[in-house]
């Protein structure tokens, strides 16, 4: 029945679905929506990668990324592309984290941030082959534990491959201890059969890398022959003494024998004819007396130890030798110029030193007249320069000399009888040189300019 005339009408209730339709009716914005969130993903050290992110909103919005809770600047390697973040080469370090998308509208105020997001970054990195055990080289020592540890690391954990000069190595062979955990090789224990240069390699997803230094592992056998002293070339004058020294030590000691460049034994008992002066000491010295010429050549000191191969050193012997000098042409030069001489060493064995000697005595390293290396000089010459200068030279297979006559010519007045420059009579040049020099005493100079006449007198 309806109700009756004039009452109140009781309240109508509205449908649930028409309440929660009410503020999309009114007019209320939508919410900030991702229509493309970021998600973590792998990726290569050095290379591209991208992080995806869309936004879909009713105004404006302001898209921005966050790292570990911080905004992301952009560089030449990392920048927003769009709405995107876009690596041009992604890094281990620098992008290591977590990233998030972040829209925001600057009207409303409203903000959303996107779903969390990550690089699972592989890379391979090389490094050095080094000593981990003992502590230092000075401390490896025959039967002791050796531990070499490869520095090369990665992402995923890489695999380790070994090498001794250049030979792969497997985990237990010839007392190996492959550890691809620690990456460790251990030798255990380590002998001279281990000695050699190591190295390792390693791969993962990434890619391969070798060792950027390797390590050079040397443990003696006491019963291998190392050497102790070495003998060394010889240069000696002809019927002088030569003497070469030479020693090995092991355990037992080992045995040294000397041969000359012929494979001639050289021991006490048995000489061959050109070295019948020689001398084999207990320690190991050779000596050899009265050096002739037949004596000059290699020497070859072998030891040989208990193992191992034998050693050989190797030394010369040479003689001494001084060749003749060449000769020098007489020198005139021009009073108050500057002059040289250069003396031309001879050849020889060794190289002869050479010196300059005037009046019997050595010539200073400097002054007005002096010795500059193999050169003579004379500064500002003057007549009392001229003379004998004898030029040295030595070595150990004795001496050799050379002497320059240097004639000094400078201007002097004569009689009107003794000639004329260009009409002047008396003025003149003449021959103030050491006796027995190329000018004779009847030959006159004269000075005109720049050049220099000379006439025979009749």
């Amino acid at each position: 029945m309806g109700a009756t005339r004039g009452s109140l009408a009781r309240p109508r209730r509205l449908p649930l679905l028409s309440v929660l339709l009410l503020p999309l009716l009114g007019g209320t914005q939508a919410a900030i929506v991702f229509i493309k969130q970021p998600s973590s993903q792998d990726a290569l050290q050095g290379r591209r990668a991208l992080l995806r992110c869309e936004v879909e909103a009713p105004g404006l919005v302001h898209v921005y990324w966050l790292l570990d809770g911080a905004p992301v600047q952009d560089t030449e390697r990392r920048f927003t592309q769009g709405s995107s973040l876009s690596f041009a080469a992604v890094d281990r370090l620098q992008d290591s984290g977590t990233f998030q998308c972040v829209a925001r509208d600057d009207v409303t105020g409203e903000e959303a941030r996107s779903a969390n997001a990550s690089f699972n970054i592989k890379w391979i990195e090389a490094g050095p082959v080094v000593l981990k055990h003992p502590a230092s080289e000075a401390e490896i020592q025959p039967q002791t534990q050796v531990t070499l540890r490869c520095h090369i690391d990665g992402h995923p954990r890489p695999t380790y491959q070994w090498f001794r000069d250049g030979t792969p190595l497997s985990d237990g062979q010839s007392n190996n201890t492959v550890s691809s955990k620690e990456r460790n090789l251990t030798l255990r224990p380590a002998g001279p059969e281990h000695s050699g240069l190591y190295s390792c390699c390693a791969h993962n997803a990434f890619g391969q890398a070798c060792s950027s230094q390797n390590f050079t592992l040397s443990i003696a056998d006491e019963s291998f022959a190392r050497v102790v002293l070495a003998p060394q070339d010889v240069i000696v004058a002809r019927n002088e003494e030569a003497m070469f020294h030479c020693q090995f030590s092991a355990q037992p000691p080992p045995s040294l024998q000397w041969l000359f460049e012929d494979e001639t034994p050289i021991t006490n008992r048995s000489r061959p004819p050109h070295l019948r002066r020689a001398t084999v000491f207990a320690n190991g010295s050779l000596l050899l007396t009265q050096v002739r010429p037949r004596n000059a050549g290699v020497y070859r000191c072998i030891g040989q130890g208990q193992r191992g191969p034998p050693v050989i050193l190797e030394a010369t012997l040479h003689l001494a030798e001084i060749e003749d000098m060449p000769l020098f042409e007489p020198r005139v030069f021009t009073a108050g110029s500057e002059e040289r001489v250069t003396c031309l060493p001879p050849k020889g064995l060794p190289e002869p030193s050479v010196w300059w000697e005037h009046a019997g005595v050595r010539l200073p390293t400097h002054g007005r007249v002096y010795q500059k290396g193999h050169e003579l000089v004379l500064a500002s010459i003057a007549e009392s320069d001229a003379g004998v200068y004898t030029c040295h030279a030595a070595n150990l297979a004795g001496q050799r000399r050379q002497d320059v006559n240097i004639t000094v010519a400078s201007e002097h007045l004569c009689s009107e009888d003794q000639g004329e420059v260009e009409g002047n009579a008396g003025l003149g040049v003449m021959d103030r040189g050491f006796p027995g020099a190329h000018l004779r005493p009847s030959q006159f100079w004269a000075l005109q300019a720049k050049s220099v006449h000379y006439w025979e007198s009749e």
